[in-house]
């Protein structure tokens, strides 16, 4: 019998690249969401995890033995906006997954998807440190085998807010109306770590099988790119003439790279190119409406 895996926030930029991977992979894929939405590749629950009846419910029904935790508000925006919100949705709601497993699938292996942010100061960040070190605590003591992962920023076709994908919106915009204009940004000199999300995909899918509970990953491209090189591949890949405005030119505190040895220890590499990524990201914003 095929195993079961639970991902959690399976209608959003990963979700919808794992519920995929694994499906194509022969799991029994259950996704949550909090949007009734459908998808071909997996059993799609309507649940929103901070609510404990809900995600109780799911959990005992299905019963899996993985389950990826993706679910949760990943805007900095937010935070400083509603930072309680972000607070019930990335801590209390992960600890109501935790007590699903606890008493419903005690021997599922869980993987908790971090963030490169953890470390800056604000709402969002800290949600994620406390929902990264409370839950290795957390299972430890009921003895759950809970790992976690800290991720650089992810890339490739699919809907996201990510700043990559938002330059991919506003450049198909441009072709559309055929006409450039200087797209302001901030920060252009610093250099960020980009990874594309199916390389992302494929590292949860070794680390169900090789990763140790209790561990935090760290996961990343291993080469940090500005913001003027993406636009210059970008210009590469259209005929309207792009240009920008630099709210601020002088490179800020740019992240250190993240620590992936560990993880290429276990057999794990990236394998797209950042170029591709960029091409097959503005491909996917060609071919579907961009003003979702």
């Amino acid at each position: 019998m095929s195993k079961c895996i639970l991902i959690t926030g399976a209608s959003g930029f990963t979700g919808s690249h794992a519920v995929k991977y694994f499906s194509e992979r022969g799991y029994r894929v259950i996704g949550t969401s909090r949007r009734k939405v459908h998808s071909s590749y997996c059993v799609m629950e309507n649940c929103d995890l901070s609510n404990l009846e809900q995600t109780l419910s799911v959990v005992k029904k299905h019963k899996p033995d993985l389950c990826l935790h993706l679910a949760g508000i990943n805007s900095v925006a937010h935070s400083w906006s509603d930072p309680l919100s972000v607070i019930q949705s990335n801590v209390i709601g992960t600890f109501h997954l935790l007590e699903g497993i606890r008493l419903y699938s005690p021997s599922c292996k869980i993987i908790i998807a971090g963030s490169a942010l953890s470390g800056s100061n604000h709402p969002y960040a800290i949600s994620k440190n406390l929902q990264q070190q409370l839950c290795i605590d957390w299972a430890k003591v009921f003895n759950l085998q809970v790992l976690s992962v800290r991720l650089c920023n992810l890339i490739g076709p699919g809907h996201s807010s990510g700043i990559v994908s938002l330059l991919a919106k506003r450049i198909v915009d441009m072709e559309i109306k055929e006409k450039g204009e200087p797209i302001e940004l901030s920060h252009v000199l610093n250099e960020r770590e980009f990874l594309d999300v199916r390389d992302a995909v494929a590292c949860y899918d070794i680390l169900f099988n090789k990763g140790e509970s209790y561990s935090i990953y760290e996961i990343g491209s291993g080469r940090k790119t500005s913001l003027v090189k993406i636009l210059s591949i970008y210009q590469s890949l259209t005929s309207i003439q792009l240009s920008y405005s630099s709210i601020e030119s002088k490179p800020d505190s740019s992240p250190e790279l993240m620590q992936s040895n560990r993880m290429r220890n276990l057999g794990w590499k990236p394998t797209y190119l950042l170029s591709d990524s960029l091409s097959e990201t503005i491909s996917f914003y060609r071919n579907h409406d961009i003003t979702n």
